[in-house]
């Protein structure tokens, strides 16, 4: 349909010569992938995952909230409306938490290097403000076959909000950030106007990859030891290759309506309200998990050195990580990508450890011994959490779809996301199961950094790389809960009372304390490592990554696949739920 955002209907593809992308390769300083472009891209990734939970469940779309306009209306000037905070559309409805969050909770949008986009912006691509983006939407009308979808807005023009950033800009010296938006059609035949995307298929596929490499892969070599050879990497094959499959599921349910942009919105489309609080429980559980294998992963690796008790050097840590949480999301996101890369420089050490120490534990030259088959049933079903949990990406994969340039490309860059993924988590485990064998336990950096023999500088590195991890994601773990509590309790309105605004700023700084505290006060109560990641692999990794995105299939595209394929998938959610209860119960009694 004409609706569709895509390579052939796109005014700007439409004018881009076709060796555009040899002229402006990855990491040029202009170009779809320059390094600017790239940190944009990657710097609202990090605010998909900092908002992905919704905590208004009747909201049909999480992109848009109800602006009391009926369609039937010729105009709105009778309409209570902030134009610096949000764009009314044809519907009535209104841009709220991107636009909304850009000025106020999450920043989402604000980043330091984002300005008037190369790749968008030509002779013909004016500049709206909200004011002209108002009176182009007023003005629309619904029809279909048009490029200026409802007579306003053409599809890729900028829209700069004309928000108040003047004491950012002499703070962090950032740029205006721009938003793009478009005007689509949904399934109803109505005009809606959406954020339009500003990603590449290449970074989208940084920022996949970066939303599916993280602390999990340092349990790994302890669930292959569980599980064995014979069975540990065919089953940690088989969840990259299931998680990669289910992620396609996901893209093509989100084809069947153009206004679903989130793993919330498709659960709504799908299954209704109840669906999108089952959803946001989940993803809080998930988040609280994460934050706590965090706290688990930064106490295990300075126990010594900071206090040699346990439950004290958590405690340290909690006073250590608080702070954290009061940083801006546009720096938390610029201190997560050296997260990131930590997480990686991890892995090749302990490949370079292992090259460098000639004798077993430890080593790769002297390997130790190791088990083909699990030692018992239990341990297997254990092995299974701890396997699948590196592949939990799909609460923010529809954002990143919705993100694209070209959405047709996501599944594509699904294809060199899990490979690259399949790859980093193969690596480890192999690597880290032959150099200690039976001796794995927790995470691969305690094991080695209670291995001696290793070069000296070894040890404080690998504690140093670590210490940045818990640093630099813990934050963005809790922003999301942060963020549902501020809107719950309602911090966030601005009272004319200084004592109710005393009492706001009071309330926002225990919840944020609050949630770094029920990290810590859950990791003292759970201190082993591998089973956080196991319960996080049993438990939510196969609902949100396997069975929800399934079920969201089967509803929403009934009518496009066969009985056969059909009968395929419900087999898939039974042994999924199966397999999800049982690894649960294992991790919980082992």
């Amino acid at each position: 349909m004409s609706q569709d955002y895509d390579e052939s209907t796109s005014l700007v593809s439409s004018r881009r010569p076709s060796n555009y992308f040899l002229d402006n390769p990855i990491g040029s300083f202009k170009g779809p992938n320059s390094l600017h472009n790239f940190a944009s891209s990657f710097t609202r990734a990090q605010s998909f995952a900092a908002s992905k939970i919704d905590n208004d469940i009747h909201k049909k779309r999480s992109f848009f909230v109800d602006g009391g306009a009926s369609p039937q209306r010729d105009h709105l000037e009778d309409e209570t409306f902030d134009p610096e905070l949000m764009v009314p559309s044809y519907r009535g409805e209104r841009l709220s938490t991107v636009v909304h969050d850009l000025h106020s909770r999450n920043h989402l949008f604000m980043n330091p290097m984002n300005e008037l986009d190369s790749t968008l912006s030509s002779p013909n691509n004016d500049v709206f403000y909200h004011d002209d983006v108002v009176n182009a939407i007023n003005d629309s009308k619904s029809r279909r076959g048009s490029e200026y979808f409802g007579g306003g807005i053409p599809i890729g023009r900028k829209v700069h909000p004309q928000l108040s950033f003047s004491s950012l800009r002499s703070s962090f010296s950032i740029a205006p950030s721009v938003v793009t938006l478009k005007k689509i059609e949904d399934a109803d035949g109505n005009i809606v106007t959406v954020l339009a995307g500003q990603s590449t298929a290449p970074q989208t596929v940084f920022n996949s990859v970066n939303v599916l490499i993280g602390v999990g892969l340092l349990a790994l070599p302890v669930g292959l030891m569980k599980a064995g050879w014979i069975l540990g990497v065919p089953i940690l094959v088989a969840c990259g290759i299931t998680t990669y499959w289910t992620a396609t599921l996901l893209s093509q349910a989100m084809d069947t309506d153009d206004t679903i942009m989130t793993y919330a919105d498709l659960g709504y489309a799908a299954y209704g309200s109840t669906a999108k609080l089952i959803i946001s429980l989940l993803f809080s559980i998930d988040l609280i998990g994460a934050g706590v294998s965090l706290i688990i992963l930064f106490s295990d690796s300075f126990l010594g050195v900071v206090s040699d008790d346990e439950t004290t050097t958590k405690i340290i840590t909690f006073f250590i990580l608080t702070p954290f949480t009061f940083i801006p999301l546009p720096i938390l996101s610029i201190i997560s990508l050296f997260g990131i890369l930590s997480t990686i420089s991890i892995t090749l050490i302990v490949l370079l450890c292992g090259l460098l120490k000639r004798t077993a534990p430890g080593s790769l030259i002297e390997i130790m011994p190791t088990n083909l088959w699990p030692s018992d049933f239990s341990s297997l079903l254990l092995a299974i959490g701890i396997l699948m949990a590196p592949f939990g990406g799909h609460a923010i994969f529809p954002n990143l779809k919705s993100d694209m340039r070209h959405p047709f490309k996501f599944t594509k860059s699904l294809k060199y996301t899990y490979l690259i993924t399949l790859l980093t988590d193969c690596s480890m485990a192999i690597i880290g199961f032959l150099m200690f064998g039976s001796k794995c336990s927790n995470e691969i950096t305690n094991t080695l950094l209670d291995t001696v023999g290793y070069p000296s500088w070894c040890y404080p590195l690998v504690k140093a790389l670590i210490c940045i991890i818990p640093l630099a994601k813990t934050p963005l773990n809790a922003k999301p809960i942060i963020s549902s509590l501020d809107v719950l309790v309602g911090v966030e309105n601005i009272s004319k009372s200084r004592i109710l605004n005393f009492l706001k700023t009071a309330a926002k700084f225990i919840i944020r304390v609050g949630v770094n505290l029920v990290f810590v006060v859950l990791a003292i109560a759970f201190p082993e490592f591998e089973k956080i990641i196991g319960i996080l692999g049993a438990s939510i990794c196969f609902i949100i990554c396997i069975i929800l995105p399934c079920l969201f299939y089967v509803k929403l595209c009934n009518h496009q696949i066969s009985e056969t394929y059909k009968l395929f998938i419900w087999f898939v959610i039974i042994v999924s739920c199966i397999l999800a209860v049982s690894a649960s119960y294992a991790v919980i009694i082992y």
